[in-house]
């Protein structure tokens, strides 16, 4: 129906009709039209982006449709989606006559006739599931894109601790996604529950498994190494929105200059990105990527970074860091923005509590020097450190890259996303807490949990820990990165019966680095007895 649901006088024995005529099970329904919204923000159990209208918006287009016989009062898509349960959908607006400035809100929908399953239930597909959130909490709403467009955290470290085995259920931090793929490409027969409270975050695992799942090699390499894929639209349209739920589709609907840049603000784009957008340029941790690279112009490093980037050697790279690099970049000037608790939450996503861990054992300098001359002088940014190598040149290389990203850990996980009989991930946008109040006691084997208790208020550190320990099955553990050496909350775990050892603690001045991130000054694990 293009363009007719608002042109019907009696809509509602319409929509019955229809809804009577189509085949029970597989039978669907396609809607493009004008709308407004009332003043809910909720169209569906989504309460899906871009919905709802301003008070000036709403009123304005109602009656100037209405002049022309064309009615868009909201009774008529709420009946619609009352009648049916919503599919797909996407909310958009129509730049007419005056762009961004004269905006008439439209929508496309799929839906099919409502059945004894409620709309509350799962969006199942084929190897993953995406638990439904409302999207109007707090703890949603104060999110309106993605922190980090890259996991930040070394897999390698992650899977020599937790001993993954066939079987096990494992709870992680979704973050980007990565650390879930490189557990689900070790070891087989996984279930796998992805917390986040950012519902962003799981739009962009949703996008990696639906990738997974439909597209071919060179078209995963070019999303997520490269970071780009101009004809995103159509392919998200035609082959990807099958595979994503209903408000991940409406995200990546509405964000398509993700992977392919909007001609009319490529000159910002350029600016602002020093030449470069792609998806990894995108997000608070794309701020922080093109920060980075003006800094280090500013600093007259960004010549000798690019050459690290690409040294043949470790000597090599050392031999450039010691003498053109280390001084210029670790100066005081970079040190001062960095120690700005503003500065550091919006470019490396570290909030004040964090912040606050590291000071009480040293300074920010110290910090940053411990962090980066380590990396710098053991590891090989150009082959083996794609973290970094990220940094500097804002996408991937064939040759260094995470395991995801390489064809032969691809075809695997192409099967895994396919099939549900193997690894299944459950994507939850909830709190911690609440995801593993949810489950059955014992129910969990392992956890990483990255350093999300640095996060944590003692009151809200002694609920998670708590919830961990019901959760988590007898032997069963929870592994986690801190800013601090020696966490505070070490002590709340061992108060409720945890088993706590420290597997790594960098120490001042060190010249080695705990992985290939090296960004955390500890690395522990918390055993239920």
């Amino acid at each position: 129906m293009s363009y007719s649901l608002s042109m019907i006088d009696n809509f509602y024995a319409a929509v019955d009709t229809i809804s009577k005529l189509l085949v029970p099970v597989t039978g669907i329904l396609g809607v493009a039209d004008f709308y407004v919204s009332d003043s809910c923000a909720a169209s569906t159990i989504f309460s899906m982006p871009g919905y709802h209208c301003n008070w000036f918006t709403r009123m304005f287009w109602l009656h100037w449709f209405e002049l022309d016989h064309v009615y868009l009062h909201p009774s008529r898509r709420n009946y619609l989606e009352h009648a049916f349960s919503p599919v797909k959908a996407f909310n958009g607006r129509n730049h007419f006559v005056i762009p961004y400035l004269v905006q008439i809100p439209y929508y496309v929908w799929i839906g099919k006739r409502q059945s004894a399953q409620p709309l509350t239930d799962s969006s199942k597909q084929s190897g993953w599931t995406r638990l439904p959130y409302n999207p109007a909490k707090p703890e949603h709403t104060q999110f309106s894109t993605y922190i980090y467009g890259f996991t930040w955290e070394d897999p390698q470290a992650d899977i020599a601790a937790l001993d993954l085995q066939s079987g096990d259920n494992i709870m992680v931090i979704t973050s980007a996604g990565d650390n879930a793929l490189a557990y689900a490409a070790h070891t087989n027969g996984l279930t796998i529950h992805c917390v986040d409270m950012n519902p962003c975050q799981n739009h962009l695992l949703e996008l990696k498994l639906a990738a997974l799942s439909t597209l071919d090699y060179s078209q995963f390499w070019s999303m997520f190494g490269i970071g780009r894929l101009p004809n995103f639209k159509k392919v998200l349209d035609t082959e990807l929105s099958a595979e994503l739920s209903l408000p991940a589709y409406q995200y990546w609907r509405s964000h398509l200059d993700t992977f392919a840049s909007n001609t009319s603000n490529s000159l910002l784009a350029s600016l602002m990105s020093l030449g470069r957008h792609n998806l990894y340029t995108t997000g608070y941790s794309g701020l922080a990527l093109r920060c980075l690279a003006v800094v280090t112009k500013l600093l007259g490093v960004s010549k000798d970074l690019e050459q690290i980037s690409g040294a043949s050697s470790l000597t090599d790279q050392i031999k450039i860091w010691c003498s053109r690099v280390s001084h210029n970049l670790l100066s005081s000037t970079s040190i001062h923005i960095l120690d700005n608790p503003l500065a550091i939450w919006r470019l490396m996503g570290v909030p004040s509590n964090q912040l606050k861990m590291l000071h009480d054992e040293g300074s920010m300098s110290q910090y940053v020097r411990d962090t980066l001359d380590p990396v710098f002088l053991s590891t090989h940014i150009s082959t083996n450190n794609y973290f970094y190598r990220m940094l500097i040149c804002q996408q991937y290389s064939q040759t260094c890259c995470p395991d995801y990203l390489t064809k032969p850990v691809f075809g695997k996980l192409q099967e895994i996303a396919r099939n549900t009989q193997d690894t299944t991930f459950n994507i939850h946008t909830a709190t911690i807490v609440d995801t593993l109040q949810k489950m059955r006691p014992g129910e969990l084997s392992k956890a990483a949990i990255m350093d999300h208790m640095d996060w944590c208020t003692p009151d809200e550190a002694d609920a998670e820990i708590d919830a961990l320990k019901t959760a988590l099955k007898q032997g069963g553990f929870v592994l986690w990165r801190s800013a601090a050496r020696i966490p505070w909350y070490v002590a709340n775990f061992k108060a409720l019966g945890f088993k706590v050892e420290a597997i790594s603690v960098r120490q001042p001045n060190t010249q080695t680095a705990l992985d290939r991130v090296n960004m955390y000054a500890s690395f522990y694990k918390a055993t239920k007895p």
